[in-house]
């Protein structure tokens, strides 16, 4: 065997023991979810301050004595109930006197008219002067006036001895009362008391300028659909986590921005029989009753969060695994709403997220529209 011979076996037989190469790697199994566009609730939640729905000084009228305070100070009131009662003696007296002027006043009437009756047909004979029926008729006239000057008197009697006693407008909670019985009080003595109306209560929130402006922007662009404010439902929910059973709604929007906080101020009135909320407190609102439409969603599993944003795995048509950056918007269940960044038809990676490498190749384990 000659040397070249002897070299060439020596490699068929390195040749023959060199292992196979091993087989590619088969591309990760994931599922995947085909976007549809929906209408969502466009529900958005603030924190408001509780505020009575009227407020009232109950202030003095009449000038007087005070006699009595029957309510009892922090607690209910009805509509129409005494408050206050000053003493009404003198407004009874100032009546009674200008009852009796008007009986007055009517004789004079009376009188002045039978002369003037008498005098006119002696003048038209020649027996009385010009002059003495331009009398009566002057006298006639200055009785009528005194009568109605009389009447006007009592009836400014009779206010005076209405306003005497000082009962509530409307049903709600007296406040402490800054004066005591046997005082005088007077129209310059400032507030006896604050009476709130607190069924219904008004609740008081802020929304931005910036979420104003994108309401607006999204209604006429077609995103959103909202019905008139009023509309509205606002539900609450104290700070130990009661939902309230009765919904309110939108009674008042500012029609400016603060300058201050660029914000606007919006107060929803609510249903307040038990008297479970007062003036003052805090609580959770979350208004509804508008749509966002042709929203796309995605399960929260196939987000991925980082500094530089949130992404997601979307496949081509070649099934090869693309990251896409998103915009989020808001929870819905354990979905997220997407912004911007996906469109109805893309396929995203919902299933196995974890073992997908950005432009490698997967295999579908399944489609499945999305819920």
């Amino acid at each position: 065997m000659t040397r070249t011979t002897a070299l060439l076996a020596v490699l068929a037989l390195a040749a023959c023991g060199k292992p196979p190469a091993p087989p590619a790697a088969a591309p990760p199994e994931v599922q995947v979810l085909t976007l549809v566009a929906e209408d969502i609730p466009a529900d958005s939640s603030y924190v408001g301050r509780t505020v009575p729905n009227h407020t009232v000084e109950l202030r003095a009228r009449v000038t007087g004595t005070l006699l009595e305070r029957p309510y009892q100070e922090g607690e209910p009131v009805a509509e129409g109930a005494v408050l206050f009662r000053i003493d009404p003696r003198e407004f009874e007296a100032a009546r009674d006197s200008a009852r009796a002027r008007i009986a007055q006043a009517e004789a004079q009437v009376t009188r002045t008219a039978a002369d003037l009756k008498r005098t006119a047909p002696l003048t038209k004979a020649g027996a009385a002067s010009q002059a003495d029926l331009d009398g009566a008729t002057a006298a006639a006239l200055a009785a009528s006036a005194d009568r109605d000057a009389a009447k006007a008197q009592l009836v400014k009697a009779e206010l005076d001895l209405s306003f005497a006693t000082i009962t509530a407008p409307f049903a709600g909670m007296a406040g402490k009362s800054a004066v005591d019985p046997g005082a005088l009080v007077s129209p310059g003595s400032g507030a006896l008391a604050i009476l709130d109306q607190i069924d219904p209560i008004a609740v008081d929130f802020t929304v931005s300028e910036a979420e104003l402006v994108g309401w607006r922007t999204d209604i006429i662009a077609g995103r959103l659909k909202a019905p008139a404010i009023d509309h509205l439902l606002v539900k609450a929910t104290l700070v130990d986590g009661t939902v309230l059973p009765a919904e309110g709604r939108i009674a008042f929007r500012s029609v400016r921005i603060k300058p201050e906080t660029g914000t606007a101020l919006i107060r929803a009135v609510f249903p307040n029989p038990e008297g479970r909320l007062r003036a003052g407190q805090f609580i959770r609102l979350t208004v509804t009753g508008a749509t966002r439409i042709g929203v796309v969603l995605v399960p929260q599993v196939a987000v991925l969060q980082s500094p530089t944003g949130a992404t997601v795995y979307v496949l081509d048509d070649k099934d090869q695994a693309q990251v896409r950056s998103v915009v989020l918007g808001s929870w819905q269940g354990a979905r997220w709403e997407i912004r911007d960044g996906l469109k109805p038809g893309d396929r995203v990676v919902v299933d196995g997220v974890q073992r997908v490498r950005a432009g490698a190749p997967v295999k579908v384990a399944a489609a499945t529209p999305a819920k």
